[in-house]
């Protein structure tokens, strides 16, 4: 036991330290892109979905923890990561509030509603790329790890999908042998989306370790800062 414990320190270890590297080397691409422009995404805003809210909680785990807090907390953090690398951004929603239409009265008009809406703030916001958060969940509980979705419509949408599926893998879930995947018809925006959308499937809510994992602050930092690089690099490629 202490021969594992050991080990599984010394991988942490080397994975802070890599996540730092990474860090370092991230940073040191943002200073050079400010450089040659105030802005590394030029005039290209991200737009963070945080997914579900309000009526919509979306899945639930096992402990009662619903998808949409997870999915906003750790929007907010991307959010600021992005900031902070000079990256434009802006959000669907930043409270726990349903966008749907006042006239919507029913939970299904409710819901379609809301995303009809999400669907034309992607549309209006020009130009621009799609990040969508969510949770995953499935019946068998031992599945984990995040996977990166992306809009079947732009090429850019699959190479924003496999930057960041990269980026987690390679700073957060070296374990995590998960490709990214075409979006079918199930995944409204996706599906429709015109300009480059991705949907990050944060993790898995029916894993009660997972779920543990997405509901601690700093793990949602280090998750956040994983797909904020993975869209700098996006951007600056």
């Amino acid at each position: 036991m202490r021969k594992k414990a050991r080990l599984q320190m010394a991988a942490a270890v080397l994975l802070l330290l890599i996540g730092f590297s990474y860090f370092l080397y991230t940073f040191h691409a943002a200073n050079i892109a400010s450089s040659e422009s105030t802005d590394p995404s030029g005039d290209i805003t991200v737009l963070i979905d945080a997914g579900h809210g309000g009526v919509d909680g979306g899945a639930v785990a096992g402990d009662g923890t619903e998808e949409k807090y997870i999915n906003l907390q750790i929007a907010e953090l991307l959010q600021k990561q992005l900031d902070a690398m000079g990256v434009k951004t802006a959000m669907t929603r930043t409270t726990d509030d349903s966008i749907h239409d006042s006239s919507a009265q029913t939970i299904r008009e409710k819901k379609v509603s809301d995303i009809h809406n999400r669907m034309r703030m992607m549309e209006e916001t020009d130009p621009c790329i799609f990040v969508s958060i969510h949770q995953n969940k499935y019946s068998d509980s031992s599945l984990h790890g995040t996977q990166v979705f992306y809009s079947p419509n732009t090429t850019a949408s699959a190479q924003l999908a496999q930057s960041i599926q990269t980026s987690v893998h390679t700073l957060l879930q070296p374990e995590n042998e998960r490709e990214i995947k075409k979006s079918g018809n199930s995944i409204y925006l996706l599906y429709y989306a015109k300009k480059p959308a991705v949907l990050v499937e944060c993790g898995f809510l029916s894993n009660a370790e997972e779920t543990a994992n997405l509901k601690d602050e700093t793990y949602q930092k280090q998750l956040s800062f994983c797909i904020a690089a993975g869209i700098l690099e996006y951007l600056n490629a």
